[in-house]
């Protein structure tokens, strides 16, 4: 009988231990980052990752830091046999560049894709990197400290007049005319930052276009209170400021031209959206509202 329950306890336990649920191993965290985004980059480094950034493109700039690590290409033309060499252990990428993640799976390298088109899907990225790299609570600290900054300007405009604002980028300058321009169209992360300063996106189009091509009679036709040109790191120009506003010298009859409401932003954090976007904000709703003190 003793023989009897000694094996039915063993029959039972070994049982047991064959339908409890298989627990798998916790992945290593990445050591060897290559970021395939300027915005990614700068989230990496905020989160104290720099040491483990191994590759950038030659548009990672900020911080300085960035600059000092192996470049990879540019957006468009990836060096995938360098990375390949550099035995990345994670690589950051856009979510709609699908191509690139498939040549990265084919090279069994991980591959996280993050979406930056909206300030909301940033602060998500921001915590998918977190949570990618093991940093989720510097990530939350992160994401807070935006949310708060974001919030006190909107206070600050809340109940004003609603600029209606062009904000572009992309386009030829210091040619004494404006041709075919690129626009923030309604559904993009421009949007988002025109309305977080407390103004409104003067293009009200097809949602479905990222970035319009507008030409010179299109502007006209939308007439802004204010233009805001993007001259940020995508932009290379050696042209002088002045001579890039005096382009819009041939719509003159605008109402941002009339009142002296067309700006130039050539901060390098002023395309990227990463954590640096709360200085974007700060910077147009500046712009917007000239009424307000903001040293207060």
């Amino acid at each position: 009988m003793k023989k009897y329950f000694i094996f039915l306890s063993c029959l039972v336990l070994g049982a047991s231990a064959f339908l409890a649920p298989h627990v798998p191993a916790a992945q290593p965290l990445p050591q060897r980052i290559v970021s395939l985004l300027p915005s990614a980059t700068e989230i990496l480094f905020a989160l104290k990752a720099g040491d483990g950034v191994i590759g950038v493109t030659r548009f990672c700039r900020y911080p300085p830091e960035a600059q000092k690590k192996n470049i990879v290409g540019g957006l468009i033309d990836v060096n995938y046999e360098k990375i390949y060499s550099l035995k990345p252990d994670l690589i950051i990428v856009e979510d709609v560049e699908g191509d690139k993640k498939a040549i990265f799976e084919k090279m069994n390298i991980p591959t996280l894709s993050i979406d930056t088109r909206s300030v909301e899907r940033v602060l998500e990225s921001i915590d998918r990197i977190g949570e990618a790299i093991g940093e989720k609570e510097k990530a939350s600290e992160l994401t807070n400290r935006i949310q708060t900054k974001t919030e006190f300007i909107q206070k600050k405009v809340e109940g004003l007049p609603k600029p209606r604002v062009l904000i572009t980028y992309l386009r030829e300058v210091g040619t004494g005319h404006i041709h075919e321009v690129y626009i923030a169209g309604n559904q993009t992360y421009f949007n988002d930052l025109i309305k977080i300063a407390g103004g409104e996106n003067v293009y009200q189009g097809s949602e479905r276009i990222t970035s319009p091509i507008v030409t010179a009679e299109g502007i006209l036709a939308m007439n802004p209170d204010v233009i805001v040109e993007v001259m940020g790191v995508y932009t290379e120009t050696n042209v002088p400021a002045d001579r890039i506003l005096k382009d819009w010298d041939m719509l003159a009859e605008l109402d941002a031209y009339k009142n002296k409401r067309i700006h130039l932003m050539v901060n390098d954090y002023a395309g990227i959206p990463g954590p640096r976007l709360i200085k974007v904000i700060d910077d147009l709703a500046r712009l917007f509202h000239p009424e307000i003190n903001w040293d207060e």
